[in-house]
């Protein structure tokens, strides 16, 4: 009795093994994920706002009318369960007018078209279980949200392309055309995932440029700091399976 009981505890010990082990490594059989997503762009810069002192956190140099659309296309590697490398590539315009600011009677108004490649670590501070398994929580009311829901920062470095376009310049003091520089991504998303092969995204953070001649125009007298835009965006993501080679496989 005593050789079975050992016996039993052994093969339940050894078991136990392999399932924790086999459970954390299920991470790796996706590895890789696609994205696709679209959203809004909004300039801060030079052009147009408040000075401030009338300003609350820039929050009034929010505008409808020079908010513009955007979208991106990436592509993710899982390097551990809760860290990911993301190439991102977006697409977008950014607008600014002095109309309705604090600088009204300078009366420049800009627009850009803008590329931006860039390379991104994004890191997990809350990693859903429906994420790391193919085992989706199903009718279990608030559990089954929080399971299936991710929260994540990220960071990164890339270039912006700018094809600047003078709208109006009274005084010809802008200075249009392409511009290219450095450009820092930064920010906060949130990710459910859907089904085991889908996710559902919300992006949102500030990208820093190491310019002040992305809307074109600088001064000493305006221009204190360099020129930021803000992405804000919905995107879907689909989680690729991966071969036993470790690469890519492209079909559902």
């Amino acid at each position: 009795m005593r050789k079975l009981f050992a016996r039993i505890t052994l093969f339940i010990t050894i078991f136990s093994l392999f399932a924790v082990t086999g459970q954390s490594q299920i991470w790796k059989l996706r590895r890789y994920e696609m994205s696709a997503g679209i959203g809004i762009a909004n300039y801060f810069g030079d052009i147009g706002g408040y000075s401030p002192g009338q300003n609350l956190l820039g929050l009034k140099d929010l505008s409808f009318k020079s908010t513009r659309p955007m979208l991106h296309v990436g592509m993710r590697y899982k390097l551990y369960e809760i860290g990911w490398l993301n190439f991102n590539l977006a697409f977008g315009e950014l607008h600014g007018s002095d109309a309705g600011g604090v600088n009204e009677r300078r009366g420049i108004e800009f627009k850009s078209f803008l590329v931006e490649p860039s390379l991104r670590y994004e890191q997990a501070i809350i990693n859903g279980r429906a994420n790391q398994s193919y085992l989706m929580m199903k009718g279990r009311g608030i559990s089954s949200f929080a399971s299936s829901l991710s929260v994540y920062v990220f960071a990164g470095l890339g270039a912006a392309i700018l094809n600047v376009r003078s709208i109006e310049d009274p005084y010809n003091r802008m200075n249009p055309g392409l511009k290219v520089t450095l450009s820092i991504p930064a920010g906060g998303a949130v990710r459910f995932a859907l089904d085991p092969n889908w996710d559902l995204g919300f992006e949102v953070g500030p990208h820093f440029t190491l310019t002040d001649y992305a809307d074109g125009f600088t001064s000493p007298q305006y221009s204190k700091f360099n020129d930021v835009y803000f992405f804000t965006s919905v995107h879907v993501i689909w989680k690729l399976r991966t071969s036993r080679k470790n690469l890519p496989i492209f079909r559902f």
